[in-house]
């Protein structure tokens, strides 16, 4: 009898240790899903990788036997509005206890303060955090208020969604223009040498009157903003104040204006399709970019940072990133962690990161700007949602009237203090 009580220890034993799991950045202890299935709610596949012929082949099925999972799925819906929608819908049916949403950055805030997102510092100490790349402990504090934390995953990176500033090598050697690496390394890549640049390379290159070469495609607003230090709304004691009628944001979009309409530089459209076809000199596109340029663009190409601001001392590395988040109403939120621990692991993203920042390098210089970026990373646009985009909105309202001549940029955006801090106080609940 004795024999039988020990063997039956030795097997109950076994059964709970082989629940238990220590990834790279946390010691979980027992984890087990009682046979629940886990679904991932995102706007594509991630777990391809996983899957048959995937880089990670097996491991899904592996996380189903140690972790006692039924099932893990996808539900997949576009990025945008009908995402969001999605994580709601499920939320609302109490479908989402066992969900793990990749949320992006535009709808994080609302959600946030909608109290539809769970905080993980109950679960997840400063040890945790310590073991995550540098961008990743960057995205805890951005995507956070009031000391919470509420995101843990290395599943996504911030290069993708940087914004760079691309130039056309080729362009600039035939017009004789200024090499931005030159300027990037004499710590002279601001600007003043960019606008200088950009009015030069603009001309009329086939003398049939009209301009077909210019100096830059389609500016990004947001990322000129960044890199004079503004910002359209900043946490004060744990309130979000509209700040976008700051000296550095009013001077970022005075400067906009001068290049699209007072000095003319900028050509085509938002589509940026006069960089493609090698009649621009710069184009600020996003990480995730470079690749389709590299395939699709004849001329040679380089790319820097956003050039600094006059209220700048370094640059700026501005980026759209998505996390991954827990619903309010988790069922086992320590052990969906685990299982995303499981599945995302920090040592093969920086073996990918690394890989793509070989893959997109142009050259050593642009290798370096790549590798700063994701280490010097700190903004995002967290307030489009509500304040609006470029073109719409209160902010839209007030930016397009700057660009059309109405009004200058220290009127329009002072007007809109008042309604914009209304319309962050209602939708962040303040």
């Amino acid at each position: 009898m004795r024999k039988k009580l020990v063997i039956a220890l030795l097997v109950f034993s076994i059964s709970v240790l082989s629940f238990a799991y220590t990834s790279d950045r946390m010691d979980f202890g027992n984890v087990d899903f009682g046979g629940a299935t886990v679904t991932i709610v995102g706007w594509y596949n991630p777990l391809g990788q996983f899957q048959e012929g995937g880089r990670f082949a097996g491991r899904l099925e592996e996380a189903k036997e140690l972790f006692n999972i039924g099932d893990i799925q996808l539900v997949e819906a576009p990025w945008g509005a009908e995402l969001q929608e999605v994580m709601m819908s499920r939320l609302m049916a109490g479908d989402s206890e066992y969900d793990l949403w990749m949320l992006p950055h535009e709808f994080f805030v609302a959600m946030r303060s909608m109290g539809t997102l769970r905080p993980v510092n109950d679960i997840l100490k400063d040890s945790y955090y310590d073991n995550l790349p540098t961008q990743h402990r960057v995205m805890a504090d951005v995507m956070g208020l009031g000391g919470n934390k509420y995101t843990f995953s290395v599943f996504n990176g911030v290069l993708d969604g940087i914004v760079f500033m691309m130039f056309n090598k080729d362009l600039l050697e035939r017009e004789g223009l200024p090499d931005p690496y030159e300027l990037y390394l004499n710590d002279e890549w601001n600007w003043d040498t960019l606008t200088d640049i950009a009015v030069r390379a603009t001309r009329d290159t086939n003398n049939d009157g009209e301009i077909d070469q210019f100096g830059l495609a389609e500016i990004n607003v947001s990322a000129f903003i960044f890199a004079n230090n503004g910002d359209y709304a900043r946490e004060v004691d744990g309130k979000v104040v509209y700040s976008a009628n700051m000296p550095e944001t009013v001077e970022a979009v005075r400067k906009v204006r001068e290049l699209r309409h007072e000095l003319q530089v900028q050509g085509g459209t938002w589509r940026r399709e006069v960089f493609y076809e090698g009649n621009a000199a710069f184009a600020t596109m996003a990480g995730y970019e470079i690749d389709n340029l590299m395939q699709s663009m004849d001329d040679s190409f380089g790319y820097l940072p956003i050039p600094k601001g006059p209220h700048a001392d370094d640059y700026v590395y501005a980026s759209a990133i998505a996390v991954m988040v827990l619903p309010v109403n988790s069922a086992k939120p320590k052990e969906l962690i685990a299982l995303d621990n499981f599945l995302w692991r920090v040592d093969e993203f920086l073996e990918n990161e690394e890989e793509a920042f070989i893959r997109r390098a142009q050259d050593a210089i642009s290798y370096q700007v790549i590798q700063e970026s994701v280490e010097k990373w700190r903004k995002v646009h967290l307030y489009a949602q509500i304040l609006g985009p470029d073109w719409d909105g209160i902010w839209g309202e007030a930016f397009q009237a700057v660009m059309n001549g109405e009004k200058t940029a220290a009127a329009a955006l002072a007007e809109i203090a008042p309604v914009a801090q209304s319309l962050l106080d209602d939708a962040l609940n303040q």
